[in-house]
């Protein structure tokens, strides 16, 4: 049989380097496509071509499509929430082109990328989560805030979504100490008819379950911990470590991922306060930021999701192997960046010292911890990984006016926050 070429989306990502890694070892020849002229994975041995997309739109999507057609690719894989979003547009375009796309159906994908129905689906199933309220006007807001308690956590229910046509973001959560600071916080997080939510902070260990699916049947499944968040109020880890998958993590992840019938990647995000059970944050319907954690342990997850892809039936992967660091270099250079900036307003969670922000980019890391973007046999990435990161602070301090614009913002003005990868 054939291998299919694969074309790997937001190469920009960490998740996409793993991916380009990965299936360049297993076989595969893998393109990458892009917003940024030499993207992080484009750096890779294993990358056989690059496409730059300038805009995120169905337009420039499109024309994406005919040059993949044009080169021959397989499969697609999205990595990002908006590239999931724009293939899933015209799904039935890249597949009668004879294209997989590589993400879940419209209808079973929303159900991760909107956290209302995340939350739905979670109690159904008896999975715990924080205490929630939602609401559509402020002045509902003001009263489930009232019964619910300050402080509170104003989030949108989607990290991005399509409104009219138009890529809009979620802007991250607000931190809220009093009503006076409630009605901004939700203005800021509407993505046009859709309302935020509204939750209690919840602290405590950020704990991962990830893996692949088989249309609600985990083939694949490893815990990881975080040791260090990019931003200490809450995003994707710069230092993580994996750990068992004890009952109370696998038990819930895996009723919650059977609710939905999830087909595809996906991360399973908890916070454990040490009480009984832990508490979904959010589900990541798409490969995270941590990938490679999960290939350094023994599981190669964007292999798997690709074999699956080909209609390959594959049954329980093996165990992986605990206690492997990964060290995300220049997220911690953005973390140290993120600290020196202070606390967000109104965070009510504990926050590192300014000086401790410094030392942990130079401190003795745990034993054995790896560089996500280092590899002996394939060592350029970690090059692009600077490259591309010193242009990303270029940006954001110097910002160009595209000519085109490519996305509709909802949230706060741009920060060194933006650009840090969920996981």
């Amino acid at each position: 049989m054939t291998m299919p070429r694969v074309l790997v989306l937001d190469g920009q990502t960490n998740q996409a380097l793993a991916c380009v890694r990965s299936l360049g070892r297993a076989g595969y020849e893998v393109l990458v496509a892009s917003r940024r002229r030499r993207p992080l994975a484009g750096w890779s041995k294993w990358s056989a071509g690059h496409r730059r997309v300038r805009h995120e739109t169905g337009g420039e999507f499109g024309e994406l499509r005919e040059w993949a057609v044009s080169r021959g690719i397989g499969i697609v894989l999205p990595m990002t929430e908006r590239s999931c979003l724009l293939c899933n547009e015209e799904r039935e375009r890249w597949e009668s082109a004879g294209i997989r796309v590589g993400c879940p159906d419209s209808a079973t994908i929303r159900q991760a990328f909107d956290k209302a129905r995340t939350l739905e689906a979670a109690e159904a199933c008896g999975v715990a989560i924080p205490p929630t309220r939602l609401a559509s006007s402020e002045a509902g807001f003001e009263r489930q805030a009232e019964e619910l308690g300050y402080p509170c956590v104003v989030k949108a229910r989607f990290s991005e979504v399509l409104v009219d046509g138009r890529l809009m973001r979620g802007g991250g959560a607000g931190y809220v100490a009093g009503r006076s600071e409630l009605a901004a916080a939700v203005r800021q997080r509407r993505q046009g008819a859709h309302w935020p939510i509204l939750q209690k902070f919840v602290a405590g260990a950020g704990l991962g379950v990830s893996g692949v699916c088989d249309r609600g049947r985990p083939v694949s499944l490893y815990a990881h911990e975080r040791l260090r968040d990019v931003r200490p109020s809450g995003s994707g880890s710069s230092l993580r470590r994996t750990i068992p998958l004890e009952p109370r993590l696998r038990e819930p992840a895996e009723r919650l991922l059977a609710q939905l019938r999830w087909h595809g990647p996906v991360m399973v995000e908890f916070r454990d306060e040490g009480g009984p059970l832990p508490r979904l944050m959010e589900v990541n319907g798409r490969f995270w930021g941590s990938l490679q954690l999960a290939v350094d342990a023994g599981l190669d997850l964007p292999r798997i999701w690709v074999e699956l892809l080909q209609g390959k039936r594959l049954g329980p992967v093996g165990d992986y192997r605990t206690g492997v660091s990964l060290r995300w270099l220049w997220g911690d250079v953005k973390r140290c960046l993120t600290i020196l900036r202070g606390a967000p307003p109104g965070f009510p969670g504990a926050y590192p010292a300014r000086l401790r922000g410094v030392v942990e980019l130079f401190e003795r890391q745990p034993p054995g911890t790896r560089l996500e973007a280092w590899e002996p046999d394939d060592p350029a990435p970690a090059i692009g990984e600077w490259i591309q990161g010193v242009s990303e602070l270029l940006d954001l301090a110097w910002p160009r006016r595209p000519a085109t614009p490519r996305a509709v913002r909802s949230g706060p003005a741009p920060s060194l926050e933006l650009g840090i990868d969920h996981e």
